[in-house]
């Protein structure tokens, strides 16, 4: 059993691996495309891609690694914000892209309605390309190249979220494999009081009553077996359709719950939130709104442009060169509105940072809060509570048989061991899915804090 324990236990680190592959961040250097877009640049080359070619269902017995792998591989929301990374390629690929030249003919005084020109008809021909001035295109590719950094860590967060979804959904269906075993003891630990009660009424010992008795404790344990059996079924097919799956084609969860629990104190992960990449990617989201400020800052200074080209005058079928400079002039647009709303928006960054870091502390405390209580739980049943309905069980069950004590005492300490029991699978199961959810915000093994 304790090999087994550890199983759900060592393999929630993958959870945290989840959220810490490749999660280094874009810095503000330019990188500019020197061809089409396409995935190997622009963004983390350790960001996997997922799988698109539909999930290959697992069968028999799946393991913890098993699920997570298939569920972060089929998620429809992983597939979603892979797909937004490529499509952050080309916004990049096209904010590179320098302003496209132009080509302008002129005539100059048409032919009138009875096919003559005017006597100083003309025609040219010119070649025009706007100068984007004040450093437009650079920071324009910036922006852009920022964008695909704030689509990366959206797509870490939905990896995380689709881990730690399957993750916790597994805890259940092993939980619920654990009850199922304990009320299986039920049933038959009640099926064979119900044939010593039977025994004893037959030979005069015992009321009939008691036999009524031992046939309702016999038909509530199994009514308890076939609503555990149901709602297995339900967290069973909820596991598989986080991989895309109708229903359920594996056979069994594998692992148990363990023994082997620790709960840190806030000091203690506190610092580890940085790690989140819902948190982590403000600092990118912030670099983004400084760089679509310079964008507007650059649209405040006025772009020129140069053209030139060939003129000929049909009356003497003269020609020569022409050229020209145009150049707006900033007298009544000067991007001061934009400018404003760009600083703004850095501001409420800022603050929407502070704002996420305020969620998942709180988000953080609930969870360690689950943790601290499910473990004090659970020490409490093993150390205590278990072991007494234990000994309680055995000795009425024994009393009974000698004529000691009533059928009543039998039934309570019966029912009250087995109460126990699931209670401890309740607790456990609650201290790994807080476990799960506390891992996922730190992004580290509760196992590794203090080495």
């Amino acid at each position: 059993m304790a090999r087994r324990a550890g199983a759900i236990g060592r393999t929630s680190i993958f959870v945290t691996a989840l959220t810490l592959a490749g999660c280094g961040g874009y810095t503000e250097t330019v990188v500019v495309p020197e061809g089409p877009p396409t995935a190997a640049y622009g963004w983390r080359e350790s960001a996997p891609r997922p799988d698109v070619s539909g999930a290959a269902a697992p069968t028999g017995t799946v393991t913890f690694a098993e699920a997570i792998n298939h569920a972060v591989a089929y998620s429809p929301a992983v597939k979603a914000a892979y797909v937004e990374i490529e499509a952050k390629h080309g916004d990049a690929y096209q904010a590179s892209r320098r302003l496209n030249p132009e080509l302008a003919v002129n005539i100059d005084n048409l032919p009138n309605s009875g096919g003559v020109a005017g006597e100083e008809a003309s025609e040219s021909l010119q070649l025009s390309q706007t100068f984007e001035l004040g450093g437009k295109r650079m920071a324009r590719l910036n922006a852009a190249n920022l964008e695909s950094s704030i689509a990366v860590w959206d797509y870490e967060v939905a990896r995380l979220q689709a881990a730690t979804d399957a993750a916790q959904l597994f805890v259940d269906v092993v939980a619920s494999q654990e009850r199922i075993a304990i009320l299986r003891d039920f049933v038959s630990v009640s099926q064979k009081t119900y044939a010593a009660v039977d025994a004893r009424v037959r030979s005069g010992k015992s009321s009939p009553i008691e036999l009524d008795r031992a046939k309702v404790t016999v038909a509530t344990a199994k009514a308890a077996l076939a609503s555990e059996e149901a709602r297995l079924a339900a967290f069973r097919n909820q596991l598989s359709a986080l991989w895309g799956s109708d229903y359920a084609t594996f056979a069994r969860a594998g692992g148990r719950l363990g023994t082997k629990r620790s709960a840190p104190t806030l000091e203690e992960v506190r610092a580890s939130l940085d790690a989140n990449p819902a948190l982590a990617r403000w600092g990118d989201t912030i670099g983004h709104r400084y760089a679509l400020l310079e964008v507007e800052h650059s649209k405040a200074v006025p772009n020129v442009t140069i053209g030139a080209g060939v003129s000929r005058v049909q009356s003497d079928g003269s020609s020569g060169m022409i050229a020209g400079v145009s150049l707006p002039l900033p007298l009544f647009d000067r991007n001061e509105g934009a400018i404003a709303a760009a600083q703004q928006r850095i501001t409420r960054a800022e603050y929407d940072a502070q704002a996420a870091r305020t969620q998942l502390t709180g988000t953080l405390i609930g969870a360690l809060g689950a943790l601290s209580a499910a473990d004090a739980q659970a020490r409490q049943l093993e150390a205590n509570v278990l072991p007494a309905a234990q000994s309680a069980f055995n000795r009425t069950r024994t009393g009974y048989e000698e004529g000691k004590f009533d059928l009543l005492n039998v039934l309570d300490t019966q029912r009250t061991l087995f109460e126990a029991r699931r209670e401890l699978v309740n607790a456990r199961a609650e201290y790994e899915k807080a476990r799960v959810q506390v891992e996922a915000l730190i992004g580290r093994d509760l196992n590794g804090l203090g080495k």
